[in-house]
C-alpha cells in the first residue's frame, strides 16, 4: 500500500456513505418533498377557489350594482311621474280655487249691488214721503202745521 492508503477503508466508508444517503433519502427528503408538494396542492387549490369565489362574489356585486341602478332608475322615474301628478293635481287645485274665488267675488258684488239698488229705493220712497209730507204741510196755510212739519224731519233725521 503506497502511501498507507486503505482502499478497503475507503471503500467501506464509499458504502456507508451511500448506504446513508439511500436512508436519508427514502426516510426524509421524500416524505418531506411528498409532504411539501402535498402542502403547495393544498394552497394551490385553496388559492384557487378563492380566486374563483372572489370572481362569483364580483360577479355577484356587479349584478347587484346593475339592480341598484336599474332600481335607483326606477326611484327616479317614479319622483318625475309623482311629481308630474303633483305638479298636475296643483295646477287643478289652483283653476278650481281661482274659479270659486272668482264665483265669490262675483256673488258678493251682485249682492252689493242688490243692496245698494234697495237702498236707494228705500231712500227715493223716504224721500218720496218726504216730499209729499212737505208738499201737504206747505199746502196747508196754518203755522202750527209748518211747525208740526219741521219736527217731523227732525224726529225722522
Amino acid at each position: 500500500m503506497p502511501l498507507n492508503i486503505d482502499f478497503q477503508q475507503i471503500l467501506l466508508h464509499m458504502l456507508n456513505f451511500v448506504i446513508l444517503f439511500a436512508v436519508l433519502y427514502f426516510l426524509l427528503y421524500k416524505p418531506v418533498k411528498k409532504f411539501m408538494d402535498d402542502r403547495e396542492a393544498e394552497y394551490k387549490k385553496a388559492s384557487d377557489e378563492a380566486k374563483s369565489k372572489l370572481a362569483k362574489a364580483d360577479e355577484a356585486l356587479s349584478g347587484l350594482d346593475k339592480k341598484i341602478a336599474e332600481k335607483d332608475k326606477e326611484a327616479d322615474d317614479k319622483r318625475s311621474e309623482l311629481l308630474h301628478e303633483a305638479q298636475v293635481l296643483y295646477t287643478q287645485k289652483l283653476e278650481s280655487a281661482e274659479a270659486e274665488a272668482k264665483k265669490i267675488i262675483d256673488d258678493a258684488k251682485d249682492q252689493a249691488d242688490l243692496i245698494r239698488k234697495k237702498a236707494v229705493e228705500q231712500s227715493s220712497e223716504d224721500i218720496s214721503k218726504l216730499v209729499v209730507l212737505s208738499v201737504n204741510k206747505a199746502v196747508l196755510t196754518s203755522g202750527e202745521a209748518y211747525d208740526k212739519f219741521l219736527d217731523d224731519v227732525e224726529k225722522d233725521a
